[in-house]
């Protein structure tokens, strides 16, 4: 399970690789919160449960990680752990999710990047030999 940080012109991104689909996820959520802030600093101490659908595991991507965006700005809340089970459906595919992080705190979280959006370019999501990557473009 890897992530690293990858710059694309005026945004930045992310390229994972992960032995599974759900370890994908979980490192894709780990390395937004890294690119927030030291990832280190946020302590797994408020819990809650996530369910994200999409008809493809792209838009499945999106979904997760615009949702993680979404806590942090309206909840000011950074996620730094968390479990996945993805399952295909009739309707594409099904993420839940136990998730753990804590509340934003400008003195012991600082700030790196200002995250505007999850992109659709460049997004990938695919199977590959000895597991799964990923790439994800976001706008800053």
């Amino acid at each position: 399970m890897t992530y690293r940080l990858i710059e694309h012109t005026a945004d930045t991104g992310l390229e994972i690789e992960a032995r599974t689909l759900d370890e994908l996820f979980v490192d894709a959520l780990r390395g937004l919160t890294d690119c927030i802030t030291e990832l280190e600093k946020v302590a797994p101490i408020k819990r809650r449960r996530l369910e994200v659908r999409a008809g493809d595991l792209e838009r499945l991507l999106v979904e997760w990680l615009s949702e993680a965006v979404y806590l942090f700005e309206v909840e000011d809340l950074l996620l730094s752990r968390a479990e996945v089970e993805i399952e295909e459906s009739k309707a594409g595919f099904e993420l839940e999710a136990a998730v753990a992080g804590e509340p934003f705190d400008p003195d012991r979280h600082p700030v790196k990047i200002a995250l505007k959006a999850v992109t659709y370019h460049q997004l990938v999501v695919e199977e590959v030999p000895g597991g799964w990557r990923a790439r994800v473009i976001f706008d800053i």
